[in-house]
């Protein structure tokens, strides 16, 4: 690889394919120098469950778990970010073998759709179009679809980019909801599996999420499967990253004062009336900032 060689800007829904072909997937939409922010999803085991061609693959969901497997196994993909004060999971341009771009992968699948996801896929992405007035070329398709490692149970997992078409893509997908019956919420048994899922290792009690998750937009099921609509801002209608410091775990209790840009991804809350439940912690806090999507419309202006 020439090392003078620059790749295009790499953001949320992306995915990267190491030299050792790990798959990674990018978190949000700025990156430090000759590196990019990642999650490690995919790893090449011969016990692995997802194959594409002659390689099988396991799929790794827990954060701790990864970052601990990197840090044995690989630990050039582990970089402490000056900008964030943390040590977190990145990618090496040198290290990259491979870029997956959903917007890619989409318009080759809605040209010729292999199998029945795929075609759920398609006239999924084609209902939000055409009801949004979005083009099609703001969206893409992420998840084991975008790579290739998608199995018959799939979720599906859709991108729109941009500010002005995620918020006409989020209008338009719950007047389809509301309207047709291929597009709807969890219902009250759907929810209990997507709370256990999401939620089962948080100390809250899981009744309490039941109703969020019924209401989100974003979320739900298409054709009998879960879907998730990622709405990602393109980096210049966003400032740049703020640095931060690291001050540790706390538990608060405040008002959301607005939630704007609580469906985009990364999302977004502004807070007010902040208590710190650890009387050892008194800080100044006027915003919630998140990178995983199940925290998207995760509240509302004046909850508590």
């Amino acid at each position: 690889m020439d090392p003078n060689f620059r790749f295009p800007p790499l953001i949320e829904g992306d995915y990267i394919e190491t030299v050792e072909g790990m798959l990674f997937a990018v978190k949000g939409l700025f990156h430090p120098e000759g590196r990019v922010v990642a999650y490690l999803r995919y790893l090449p085991d011969p016990k692995g469950e997802r194959r594409r061609g002659d390689r099988t693959y396991r799929r790794v969901y827990d954060l701790e778990e990864t970052t601990e497997t990197l840090r044995r196994r690989y630990p050039q993909y582990l970089s402490h970010v000056e900008s964030r004060g943390l040590t977190l999971q990145t990618v090496p341009w040198s290290r990259v073998a491979r870029i997956y771009r959903p917007r890619e992968r989409l318009r080759s699948l809605m040209a010729n759709p292999r199998n029945e996801l795929e075609r759920i896929v398609a006239t999924f992405a084609d209902a939000l179009s055409t009801e949004s007035g979005v083009p099609l070329e703001r969206f893409g398709v992420s998840g084991s679809v975008l790579i290739g490692l998608d199995t018959p149970s799939s979720d599906v997992d859709l991108i729109v980019y941009g500010a002005e078409a995620g918020k006409r893509a989020y209008e338009a997908l719950r007047r389809l909801r509301e309207r047709s019956g291929w597009i709807s919420p969890y219902d009250e048994r759907a929810v209990k599996r997507v709370v256990k899922v999401r939620w089962g290792d948080t100390s809250i009690g899981l009744e309490r999420f039941r109703a969020i998750e019924m209401r989100k937009v974003l979320h739900g099921v298409v054709c009998g499967r879960d879907y998730f609509v990622r709405l990602v801002k393109k980096p210049d209608e966003v400032e740049a990253e703020r640095s931060s410091e690291p001050l540790g775990r706390m538990r608060l209790r405040a008002t959301i004062s607005g939630h704007a840009d609580s469906i985009f991804t990364p999302c977004t809350y502004q807070v007010e009336d902040c208590v710190f439940l650890d009387a050892d912690h008194q800080h100044e806090v006027s915003e919630l900032v998140s990178f995983r999507g199940k925290f998207t419309e995760q509240a509302r202006e004046g909850d508590v």
